[in-house]
């Protein structure tokens, strides 16, 4: 017995629209949807503003909705097969 199992392993395509969506609501928790290869900007960008004690956070705000913006359609439709 399957119980739909078959579609398991597939994973789902990500979306652009979904990624700046999360940019403008969460800030730099949108790298996380992107973690694989984001995870250095992520980690980078909460250091800086518990250091500046919030401060760099207006800016990570701005990089982070700005870099999902740029980035191509098809970053995000072959997020996956990049494994």
């Amino acid at each position: 017995m399957n119980c739909g199992g078959e579609n398991m392993t597939k994973q789902k395509k990500k979306s652009k629209t979904t990624a700046v969506v999360l940019a403008v609501l969460f800030g730099v928790l949108a790298w996380v949807y992107t973690y694989k290869d984001d995870a250095w900007k992520f980690w980078l960008n909460f250091l800086l503003t518990i250091v500046t004690c919030g401060i760099w956070g207006i800016f990570a705000y701005v990089w982070v909705i700005i870099d999902m913006a740029i980035r191509e359609k098809e970053y995000f439709e072959d997020y996956y097969s990049e494994d």
